[in-house]
């Protein structure tokens, strides 16, 4: 015993003291085992002395003052009446640009949220073959078909108050876990900078509607919060009362 306490001591002060390695100690269950040495030449990095460049733009966003511009804070909700089955992309920067047009805003910021639980918001090319390949991989990623603890219904007590009890909801709750579980990945709000009254989007960004678990209608929540033009006292204005959004 003394003699393979004293090999361990040994190995775990060679690989200390090991020039150009680093140490990486795995342990499994609770079960310390020796060290693993990684030879730091084996681990990606830039040259010595390099570095990448970042230049802050010359652009002079427009002149905002009290006497021109009024602070809102604008929430609005867009509405699809159904969308395509299964997982599917809709583009809605339309119309997120004609809510900055309407409101006046010139400098802000417009926050935009996935009302479900089953879709999620997202900035890519909207090009209709990498359109596909988003479906392609998301399906690969979360397949429907793999057995997921949320979907054992029968294990699963009704919300309460359901109408008709727990065979009514069972009756009309979908097998879904993959899609929340993608939901989660993609993530639900984006925030988007507004300068010069215009969407700081790049060349080919779109702002992505992400349907994981389509046919559904659905809502987007867009809040335009920042200076619009006109000197008049600052307020809320919006799509009225927010209605719960079903999954």
């Amino acid at each position: 015993m003394l003699s393979n306490k004293r090999q361990v001591a040994s190995t775990r002060r060679s690989a200390v003291a090991a020039p150009g390695h680093k140490r990486v100690l795995h342990a499994f269950g609770g079960e310390r085992l020796a060290p693993r040495l990684v030879a730091a030449d084996a681990l990606p990095h830039e040259p010595p002395g390099t570095s990448t460049e970042v230049r802050i733009s010359a652009s002079q966003p427009p002149a905002v003052s009290a006497a021109t511009h009024r602070l809102i804070f604008n929430y609005h909700q867009l509405e699809v009446a159904a969308t395509p089955p299964g997982i599917a992309l809709v583009d809605v920067t339309p119309q997120i640009r004609e809510l900055v047009s309407q409101s006046g805003l010139v400098e802000g910021t417009v926050n935009v949220l996935s009302r479900h639980t089953t879709t999620a918001v997202t900035i890519n090319e909207n090009e209709t073959r990498l359109m596909d390949d988003v479906r392609q991989f998301l399906s690969k990623l979360a397949p429907a078909s793999a057995p997921y603890l949320h979907n054992d219904l029968h294990l699963r007590p009704a919300p309460e108050d359901w109408p008709g009890g727990w065979a009514a909801w069972a009756g009309q709750e979908p097998q879904n876990a993959h899609s929340h579980l993608l939901s989660m990945v993609l993530g639900n709000t984006l925030a988007i900078p507004v300068s010069g009254s215009r969407l700081a989007l790049g060349t080919w960004q779109s702002v992505l509607l992400v349907e994981l678990d389509g046919p559904r209608p659905r809502t987007v929540g867009v809040q335009l919060t920042g200076y619009a033009a006109g000197g008049a006292a600052g307020g809320t204005a919006g799509g009225g009362a927010t209605a719960p959004a079903r999954d």
